[in-house]
C-alpha cells in the first residue's frame, strides 16, 4: 500500500501538482487525426486539467491552442477556421497556429497591429503519429525528440487508434496495463477466442513476475505454468510516462496509453498496428475490439450511465465470467468501480502486484527527481524504441526467458 501523501503525489496532475509538471514534459496523445478535417470545426480537448482546441487548417497543418480567446474569454471551439488560423466569433480576433494574434478588427486600424503583437495565446507543438495528434505541453523551448515507436510512419491502413474517456484517475489506467494476473481472471471468458498464445494465460491465474529496469521504463515478464514441463511467458514493455506495449496473442501489435484529462478523469488510447501489411477486416471484429470501433473517440460511452456499466447477469448465469459484452469494457468498469481516485493506503497487496509496485516506485522516483531539477525519466533512450513491442512465447520451465526474447526487442 501507499501512504496518503504518496497517493496524492502519484495521482494529482492539475495546476502546479508535481506529477502534472512531469507529465507535461512528454509527448501526449490528444485527439485522433481523423477527427480533424481541413478547414473544419475546432475540437475541444481537455488534458491535465486544462482546456484546449485542436484544429486542422486548410493546408493540412494542425494547431493546438488554449480554448479561450484572450480578448473576453469566448470559447474558440465556436471559432471560424480560416486562413490557417481561428477567428473568434465574438469580436473577430484571429489567432494563428503559433498562438500569435494576427488580426484584432475590434481595435482602431492605427493601433491594431501594435496591440496584437502584445497578445499571445497558449499553443502546443504537435506531431501526428499512429493516427493520433500528439502534443507537447511542457516548459522547454525545444520539445524532446518524439519517441521512435514502431507505428510512427506506417500507412493509415496499417494502424488504427481508439480512445475511451473514463471516470477514473489516469494512474488506475497505468496500473491496469502492468497487471498481468488480472488477464487470467477478469478476461477469462474472452481468451479462448484468440488464435494465439494468449489462450494459455487462462491455465495459471498466479503468474511469477520478473522485471528489468530499462532506460525507457520497465520490462515485465509474467511467467505461467503451461504444464508438461513448459512455461508460458508474456513480456510487456512499459515506456514512460504511460505507454504499455502488451502481447495480443496474434500477429498485430498494440500499445495502450493512459493520459490524464484531469485529476478524476482519464483518456485511454489503444493503438493497434501491423508493421508488415494492412490491418484486415478482422481487426474491427476482433474479440478485443468488436463493437468499439463505432465510437472510436470515446468507446466508454457504450457503458457510461448504464446500471453496473452494462453488466449482463443473465450472461453470467449462462457461463460468461464477467457478464460484459467486450473485453476492454471489462477494464473500464473495473477501473471506474475503484472510485475516481482509488485510496491506495487501504490496499492489501500480494505477490501478483509486483508490476504495480515497481511502476509506482518508478513514478515516485521520477516525479521527485524532476521536482528537484532532474530530466524526465525515460528520455535517455536515444529513440531506441522502434523494436519495442509486447511478445509472448512458451519455453522449457527451467529456461531463462531473457534468452528467448526476440533479438530486435531485446535490444529495443
Amino acid at each position: 500500500m501507499l501512504s496518503a501523501k504518496d497517493n496524492e503525489l502519484l495521482t494529482r496532475v492539475e495546476g502546479d501538482a508535481p506529477m502534472g509538471a512531469l507529465l507535461r514534459e512528454y509527448w501526449t496523445p490528444a485527439v485522433r487525426s481523423a477527427r480533424l478535417t481541413a478547414g473544419g470545426a475546432p475540437v475541444p480537448v481537455r488534458l491535465l486539467g486544462e482546456n484546449f482546441v485542436a484544429f486542422r487548417s486548410a493546408d493540412g497543418g494542425v494547431g493546438f491552442l488554449g480554448e479561450r480567446c484572450p480578448h473576453r474569454g469566448a470559447s474558440l471551439t465556436l471559432a471560424r477556421n480560416e486562413d490557417c488560423a481561428l477567428r473568434c466569433l465574438y469580436h473577430g480576433w484571429k489567432i494563428d497556429r503559433s498562438g500569435t494574434v494576427v488580426e484584432v478588427p475590434s481595435e482602431p486600424a492605427d493601433r491594431a497591429d501594435a496591440f496584437a503583437t502584445k497578445v499571445r495565446v497558449r499553443h502546443a507543438p504537435t506531431v501526428e503519429s499512429g493516427g493520433v495528434v500528439w502534443v507537447y505541453l511542457g516548459t522547454r523551448e525545444d520539445p524532446p525528440p518524439f519517441p521512435a515507436f514502431q507505428f510512427n510512419d506506417l500507412p493509415a491502413d496499417q494502424v488504427r487508434p481508439l480512445a475511451a474517456e473514463t471516470d477514473a484517475n489516469w494512474f488506475q489506467g497505468v496500473e491496469g496495463t502492468v497487471d498481468s494476473s488480472h488477464i487470467s481472471i477478469l478476461h477469462k471468458s474472452w481468451l479462448p477466442q484468440s488464435s494465439g498464445q494468449i489462450q494459455q494465460a487462462v491455465t495459471d491465474t498466479a503468474p511469477r513476475y520478473e522485471y528489468e529496469a530499462r532506460d525507457y521504463g520497465i520490462r515485465f515478464a509474467a511467467v505461467r505454468n503451461a504444464g508438461d514441463g513448459m512455461a508460458h511467458v508474456r513480456i510487456s514493455e512499459f515506456v514512460m510516462p504511460g505507454v504499455a506495449f502488451i502481447p495480443t496473442g496474434d500477429e498485430d501489435s498494440v500499445a495502450i496509453i493512459a493520459t490524464p484529462i484531469d485529476d478524476r478523469r482519464s483518456r485511454q488510447w489503444f493503438i493497434r498496428w501491423n508493421s508488415a501489411h494492412p490491418l484486415t477486416t478482422d481487426t474491427d471484429t476482433h474479440f478485443w475490439y468488436h463493437d468499439l470501433t463505432s465510437t472510436p473517440d470515446d468507446f466508454a460511452v457504450q457503458a457510461r450511465g448504464l446500471p453496473a456499466w452494462g453488466q449482463d447477469r443473465a450472461a453470467m448465469a449462462a457461463g460468461h465470467f464477467s457478464g460484459f459484452h467486450n473485453l476492454i469494457l471489462e477494464d473500464v468498469a473495473i477501473q471506474e468501480s475503484q472510485e475516481a481516485i482509488v485510496d491506495r493506503s487501504q490496499e492489501k497487496l500480494g505477490s501478483s502486484d509486483v508490476g504495480v509496485i515497481q511502476t509506482r516506485r518508478l513514478f515516485l522516483d521520477a516525479v521527485r527527481a524532476h521536482a528537484a531539477g532532474g530530466l524526465p525519466a525515460g528520455q535517455t533512450s536515444g529513440g531506441a524504441l522502434d523494436a519495442t513491442a509486447g511478445v509472448s512465447f512458451t519455453i522449457p520451465a527451467d529456461a531463462d526467458w531473457r534468452s528467448y526474447v526476440p533479438e530486435a526487442v531485446r535490444h529495443g
